[in-house]
């Protein structure tokens, strides 16, 4: 998909004369030359990976009584043992996603023996401890071996830790607050940046942004009272300044209109529109006061930032979307019937994707003059 995307971008460089044929040929070139992407051989490795250690699994708990305690240990002990070895050995010739292969069988037959050797010998510990040793696994294996799969695997483990962990508290409770949780969970999502930015993993940056916002979400509904939108909101805001006014300086650390500016925008429209869900009561100004705010966001934000991120365009004109039959809604829904409504909102939504439309043009008319 990135190939297609490089293609045509190089191909619009070559016609307006921003490069030349040969240097657009030669780009494509190194980038197949060093594009380590998924591939169906990979894919497959990993499927295989995952069903392999599915049967381990199986094979130790469909005979549970047959196997003595230590062969136990010591089958399980094995196939980690020799899930790294392979790893190590494709990693010196070169067979990178037979590693990742490897790492995740490993990392799944770490779990399994975790598991299972807590009910053998009957161990104290909770569905949180037993998440945290196996996140723990997983990030060991990714930061060895600076494996993306094992990086994407301990961020989805790092979330089952944080559910975990969040269900052993009362709801909204203020006096059941464990610090030591709060931090423990931190470090993970801190211990999983570091893990991502090592093997270069997308997605592992994008889970650990996800639980950074989950541990955000639960301390704040924890500790306070306070709807954790109004959080959420600011953090948004600073995400979004940060990504989008950021000095040229720090251009190389921080692209202008980029991945942050998105999440900025994001976390903004979210936040706001989890306070508008949580009003109950509010006078008619309230409601309308609100709706005209997450408007106004969405307009600048679209302002700012929009010709530059095609994303925060979407965010923005979702938002606005919904905000307008909202007011439409909460204002004319109960003079008009539901009849009424439906043909106004239609129209409506309508006159927004005509304005849509025409932005849209707008933006593209001044990709192609810059």
């Amino acid at each position: 998909m990135f190939r297609r995307y490089l293609s045509r971008e190089i191909d619009h460089w070559v016609r307006a004369g921003l490069l030349e044929p040969e240097k657009g040929q030669a780009l494509l070139k190194d980038h197949d030359r060093r594009h380590t992407g998924f591939s169906l051989s990979s894919v497959l490795a990993v499927l295989a990976a995952l069903l392999l250690g599915g049967a381990v699994v199986a094979l130790i708990a469909a005979n549970w009584e047959a196997i003595a305690r230590p062969v136990r240990v010591a089958m399980i002990i094995f196939f980690i043992v020799g899930a790294l070895v392979a790893a190590a050995v494709a990693v010196r010739r070169n067979a990178r996603w037979v590693m990742e292969a490897a790492l995740v069988f490993a990392v799944l037959c770490y779990g399994a023996g975790v598991a299972l050797v807590g009910q053998m010998y009957h161990l104290s510990g909770d569905e949180a401890a037993f998440m945290l040793t196996w996140t723990i696994g997983a990030l060991v294996v990714s930061l060895a071996f600076s494996s993306a799969m094992a990086a994407i695997g301990a961020g989805f483990l790092g979330l089952g830790y944080l559910f975990a962990e969040a269900s052993v508290f009362d709801f909204r409770s203020v006096d059941l607050i464990n610090v030591a949780a709060y931090l423990s969970v931190l470090a993970v999502a801190i211990a999983i940046g570091v893990s991502a930015w090592r093997s270069r993993s997308v997605v592992a940056g994008h889970l650990c942004a996800l639980l950074c916002l989950g541990w955000v979400i639960w301390v704040v509904v924890e500790t306070t009272d306070s709807n954790p939108g109004y959080m959420l909101a600011v953090i948004g805001v600073a995400a979004f300044v940060m990504g989008s006014l950021a000095p040229p300086i720090l251009a190389g650390v921080v692209p202008r209109h980029g991945v942050l500016s998105a999440y900025g925008a994001f976390l903004i429209l979210s936040g706001l529109g989890m306070v508008q869900l949580d009003l109950h009561d509010a006078s008619l100004a309230w409601e309308m006061g609100l709706a005209g705010l997450i408007l106004a966001a969405s307009v600048i934000l679209l302002i700012m930032a929009g010709r530059e991120n095609r994303l925060i365009r979407t965010f923005a004109y979702f938002a606005f979307a919904c905000e307008t039959i909202y007011v439409v809604s909460e204002t004319l829904g109960s003079l008009l019937g539901s009849s009424g409504f439906l043909f106004f909102g239609g129209v409506v939504l309508a006159v927004v994707a005509f304005v849509v439309m025409k932005i849209e043009k707008r933006f593209k008319s001044g990709e192609g003059l810059s």
